[in-house]
């Protein structure tokens, strides 16, 4: 009996440390066409997209080569490749920190949001969480 105590007060704690996960979950989304808003024209609803996200340590301007809106040559060091469904669906599991999300088009790694700290695309892994984000891929787009 005792050694069945031991062993659950050993294993117990770690399984709980097994089971937590975080990352980022999401959605990518394409919009293109006229989106500029008008009394005889709803907003067009964007439309989930298959898409393959390329995930990076937190990356600034100066750490890539931009090409209008598309990005190349990276200096940092790829983390993970995910696919989102047809419906545009992803869920990628990582270590907390932040990270820059890219969107692999036939021209190049799209992303279109910068913060104050001039790093593309930036999502904030926080312990135990999925950090939610929409990737809206809108090169086709005038707003």
């Amino acid at each position: 009996m005792k050694k069945i105590l031991l062993v659950l007060i050993l294993v117990l704690p770690t399984i709980s440390l097994l089971g937590q996960q975080q990352g980022i979950k999401g959605k990518v989304e394409w919009i293109s066409g006229n989106q500029m808003p008008g009394p005889d024209r709803p907003a067009s609803k964007p439309l989930g997209i298959k898409r393959e996200i390329w995930i990076y340590p937190a990356t600034t301007l100066s750490q890539a080569s931009m090409d209008g809106v598309f990005f190349s040559d990276i200096q940092t060091l790829l983390v993970k490749k995910v696919k989102s469904g047809k419906n545009g669906c992803f869920k990628a599991t990582l270590p907390p920190g932040n990270y820059s999300l890219f969107v692999k088009e036939k021209n190049g790694l799209f992303a279109n949001r910068f913060d104050g700290q001039n790093r593309i695309n930036c999502v904030t892994v926080k312990p135990g969480e999925f950090t939610e984000i929409t990737i809206r891929v809108d090169y086709e787009a005038a707003y």
